[in-house]
């Protein structure tokens, strides 16, 4: 929420007025609100806000707002129109992963998760997201921020596990994280503006896998 009591700013830019807001927890009725032109940005691109039509009186609320963005800034797939971390059996029932199979989506989760997104815990994720459309200048700086974001955020779940487990949390020896390996940045050989990142790890299970995250630098 603005100091204005009356605007909020998404994160990326709004490719439709469509939105659904919800104040601590509780949808916000669309009456008390209009999605309107930004006129004081200066993004191309996120161009609009949510304006409340009177100011927001409770200084304690958090606001979540449901939203539609343009395929380049997805946190999700981070520009690549493509999510494969959910997945059906042949009679249409969700999956549910176990040992070293919930070990790798957890390690995407706190990839791809922006961190500060979650106000619940805001120490999740990296700054991954806010290098989408960002032109390489310097293929080795950008190889070592990346490495340095996958190195901390999976550090960070490590810690995380070790808590978890304190309090007696059961957790096999496939789904705990024992070591990150190697972390190796390079340009994909077929699309120069698609970073690969190949997360080396070990499960304590002592079983050794592997982890690709694609990051499209490309615009749009």
């Amino acid at each position: 929420m603005d100091d204005d009591q009356h605007s909020l700013r998404m994160a990326r830019p709004l490719a439709s007025s469509n939105v659904s807001v919800y104040a601590t927890g509780n949808l916000v009725p669309k009456a008390m609100y209009n999605v309107i032109f930004d006129t004081s940005t200066t993004d191309a691109f996120q161009t609009r806000l949510v304006y409340f039509k009177k100011k927001w009186r409770s200084p304690t609320d958090f606001f979540e707002i449901t939203y539609v963005t343009y395929s380049g800034y997805c946190p999700k797939c981070i520009g690549l129109k493509t999510v494969t971390d959910i997945s059906y059996d042949v009679r249409g029932d969700l999956k549910e992963l176990r040992d070293e199979k919930l070990l790798l989506q957890n390690v995407e989760k706190f990839v791809v998760t922006q961190i500060r997104s979650n106000p619940f815990h805001s120490f999740i994720g990296t700054s991954l997201v806010g290098l989408l459309g960002e032109k390489i200048a310097d293929i080795d700086f950008l190889s070592t921020k990346i490495t340095q974001e996958i190195n901390t955020t999976l550090q960070k779940f490590m810690d995380m596990q070790g808590q978890y487990k304190l309090t007696g949390r059961p957790m096999t020896n496939g789904e705990t994280l024992a070591s990150i390996d190697n972390v190796e940045v390079y340009p994909d050989e077929n699309d120069p503006t698609i970073i690969r990142a190949d997360v080396t790890l070990t499960a304590k299970s002592g079983k050794s896998m592997t982890y690709t995250q694609l990051l499209n630098t490309a615009e749009g």
